[in-house]
């Protein structure tokens, strides 16, 4: 048998998403195409490419659809029998034919025909993602099995999944100050995370898009030790120094010229910030002379405890 044809594949399963009633447009990559219906992405990558398929089954993609960031549905077809996906949806060659033998019988007929077994991130048409009203928490996701950690550990032992607390906050600043004719600007904007537990703020890779959902039933939940109120008063503290500017200005009288320091300090009045509470799972190796914490979202080893000004990112 021959390898399949993606660029034919990619045409196929366009058909397919339209007559679920998708509206597709094809994409220069990493994948092949994109298909939108209602408030619902689907994101198709046809390929071999091994690296190129990990790469793209790992990485979240977001979409604004309707107001409301919304995270892209993955589906997968490929020809290489090693890869394994962890939050796309496979197509293999058999569900490919049957989805192309069904479609083709919906578009026939007059037949109604969707697409299964694709998870959803989405939520129902015409909600708002209010995650404290449905009881769900936000969560980054869990990308690492505890068997992969016990391999990156090095060591073998019983596993526990730790689910840390961190505030992650989001920011805008705007407005000017003004002296002597000269003016300085507050317009800024900008997003950072700090460990609920030691307080101690962290930078997270651009991928780490929290998600709704429920926290795992056998997980040690880590309560936060920082509240909400203190992490956004040392936001807003660290912003205002951030923001300050200490500016000379000269100015002349007759034949002498006065030079002066001024300091632009923004208010609180001037920035926004938003804060919620997101966790990060880690797995926690308990081998049988120490201890080694995995992080379960991309697998690398923590250098320190999670819950003791630990390095997640």
């Amino acid at each position: 048998m021959g390898e399949p044809n993606h660029e034919q594949a990619a045409a196929e399963i366009t058909a397919v998403l339209q007559t679920a009633g998708y509206d597709c447009e094809p994409e220069d990559g990493p994948f092949n195409l994109s298909g939108v219906r209602g408030n619902k992405c689907v994101l198709v990558m046809c390929s071999d490419d091994l690296n190129g398929l990990q790469r793209f089954d790992m990485t979240p993609y977001t979409i604004m659809l309707g107001g409301s960031k919304v995270r892209c549905d993955k589906i997968i077809f490929t020809g290489n029998s090693y890869f394994q996906p962890k939050e796309s949806t496979l197509w293999t060659k058999d569900q490919l034919l049957q989805n192309i033998a069904l479609s083709a019988e919906a578009r026939i007929y007059g037949l109604p025909f969707d697409i299964e077994a694709t998870p959803s991130f989405a939520y129902p048409a015409g909600a708002t993602p209010d995650i404290s009203a449905v009881g769900y928490d936000l969560m980054l996701p869990i990308r690492i099995t505890a068997k992969d950690a016990v391999r990156v550990a090095h060591q073998e032992g019983p596993t526990v999944l730790r689910m840390i607390p961190y505030w992650r906050y989001h920011y805008t600043s705007g407005g000017e100050a003004t002296y002597k004719g000269k003016s300085v600007c507050f317009d800024a904007e900008g997003d950072g995370w700090i460990n609920a537990v030691n307080g101690l703020e962290w930078e997270f890779e651009d991928d780490a898009i929290p998600v709704p959902g429920e926290l795992p039933a056998d997980a040690d939940i880590v309560a936060p030790v920082t509240q909400k109120s203190e992490a956004k008063e040392t936001v807003m503290a660290g912003l205002i120094k951030k923001l300050t500017r200490r500016v000379r200005i000269k100015t002349t009288a007759g034949d002498a010229i006065f030079a002066e320091e001024k300091e632009f300090k923004p208010t609180e009045d001037n920035i926004v910030v938003k804060v919620e509470k997101v966790y990060v799972p880690v797995w926690q190796v308990r081998g049988k002379r120490d201890i080694v914490e995995v992080n379960a979202f991309n697998g690398q080893e923590l250098a320190l405890p999670s819950d003791e000004g630990c390095e997640v990112f």
